[in-house]
């Protein structure tokens, strides 16, 4: 079978353009649903420890509900990249090298004075057991659920409401960077505009992996847990 035959079975096989769009907006008013009960459920205020490990397990609820509505509309996970890459070990070191350079690039940009707003953090500052538990975090929370959301069903849909071209995928990318950035509003508007970029950065690592999502949860997980880690020895950066 040629390229272009493989790409014409594939868009006989895939669902309308408005079913991604539902799948979305079912999703979204689930989040917020969940959101809604756990907050009625839970009084406030929650120590990090407990507040840690509900959001971890409210983010496989939703992953669960993801999961669901891409079987029922007869995709698999691999259609929004979660999939098994050709090679382990040059996907491991490619979210090594991202997870590197990232860290790096934030760490001195904060020395220079551009700084986000994680002073929410602030308690992990010499607690070994809340960091220990924010690395968890990272690594389900962060790592796995944000890519699998976000550059996984978020930019797959958008990508397919946009007409599936190489263009829907590279304004897709650029949209779920930009939404992205907007989910992390507590940082401040710097922590905004760097969220959205690292948010197209990872967005074109996954395009650039044959829309593989495995280097970014890698690189993404990795990253924060690190931060974890330098919380815990200096407290993070206040905006």
């Amino acid at each position: 079978m040629t390229e272009s035959q493989h790409e014409g079975a594939e868009m006989s096989r895939r669902p309308p353009w408005w079913r991604y769009l539902i799948d979305i907006v079912v999703l979204v008013a689930v989040t917020f649903l969940l959101d809604a009960v756990l907050g009625a459920f839970i009084p406030a205020p929650i120590d990090w420890r407990k507040g840690f490990v509900f959001d971890a397990i409210g983010k496989m609820l939703l992953v669960g509900v993801a999961s669901g509505l891409i079987r029922l509309r007869g995709e698999t996970l691999a259609d929004i990249g979660l999939k098994r890459p050709a090679c382990w070990m040059r996907t491991f070191m490619i979210g090594i090298g991202f997870a590197a350079i990232v860290f790096i690039a934030i760490y001195f940009s904060e020395k220079a004075g551009f700084r986000r707003d994680l002073s929410k953090f602030k308690d992990v500052q010499g607690n070994l057991e809340l960091t220990l538990f924010g690395v968890f975090y990272a690594l389900i929370g962060a790592g796995f659920y944000e890519e699998f959301m976000f550059r996984g069903f978020l930019m797959q849909g958008l990508a397919m409401f946009f007409g599936a071209s190489r263009g829907a995928w590279i304004v897709a990318c650029f949209v779920q960077g930009a939404l992205f950035g907007l989910a992390h509003a507590y940082q401040n508007p710097l922590g905004i505009a760097i969220t959205g970029t690292l948010g197209v950065l990872m967005g074109l690592i996954v395009l650039a992996s044959g829309r593989n999502l495995w280097p970014v949860i890698i690189g993404h997980g990795l990253f924060d847990a690190s931060r974890f880690v330098l919380f815990y020895f200096q407290g993070p950066p206040s905006g």
